[in-house]
């Protein structure tokens, strides 16, 4: 099977469904206990612009325990104008900040990152199952120093601009990002018309702390989405 033309047909099939409705559910610990916790339930109408989500968290972090829960209905038919066009300004000046490292790495890096997807697409394993459906399944092992660098960057960003909360959350998502050699898995299932139904990521990796002690990291999320 071509997983080019698979890719193509993956995303076309999900830029033409006009209703998004599921959930995410995100679970980190650290050397097995529970530090990080979310479940997203939502549903987003690319017609009317229409978003509705429900969202629980728990975070657990250095003794801190923060739990969160909201419900929230807005409209984005007009995010192009107004309040959004700002927040969008907003957002790309904090991605193009270098000190951050978030700043775009130019033709070379931007290539070096292309020929990475290029071989992630290469090593995705393809299993057919009843009915035409499909699961696709990837292990990695290493990731470009570029893309890290990126990663960490975002997350430094966060923590020196959110509040006192945000930040940390920041900080615990930021450990979980600095583990040494992350192994991520992700398997993924797709339908009869090569819409996403179910994406599961898993990642495992060690962390060196302050004091040279390891310890064990484990993230977990899962989307599902109903068609």
């Amino acid at each position: 099977m071509n997983k080019i033309k698979l890719m193509y047909d993956v995303a076309k099939a999900m830029k033409e469904k006009e209703v998004f409705i599921g959930s995410l559910e995100v679970e980190a610990k650290k050397d097995q206990v529970e530090f990080f916790a979310l479940k997203n339930e939502f549903e987003k109408s690319l017609v009317t612009g229409q978003v509705k989500v429900k969202i629980n968290t728990a975070l657990d972090c250095e003794g801190k325990q923060i739990k969160h829960e909201s419900t929230s209905e807005f409209n984005l038919q007009n995010c192009c104008g107004g309040k959004h066009h700002h927040l969008r300004k907003h957002f790309h000046s904090h991605c193009c900040d270098e000190e951050s490292g978030c700043c775009c790495t130019g033709l070379k890096g931007k290539l070096s990152n292309l020929i990475y997807i290029l071989r992630l697409i290469d090593k995705v394993k393809i299993e057919e199952l009843e009915n035409n459906t499909l699961a696709l399944s990837l292990n990695i092992d290493e990731m470009p120093e570029e893309l890290m660098k990126h990663i960490h960057g975002r997350f430094q960003h966060c923590m020196s601009n959110e509040d006192s909360h945000g930040q940390e959350c920041c900080s615990c998502m930021n450990d979980l990002m600095s583990t040494e050699k992350p192994i991520i898995s992700l398997n993924m299932q797709l339908n009869q018309d090569r819409a996403i139904d179910r994406i599961l990521v898993t990642a495992e990796g060690k962390q060196k702390d302050n004091t040279d002690q390891i310890h064990e990291i484990n993230l977990r999320a899962e989307l599902n989405l109903k068609w």
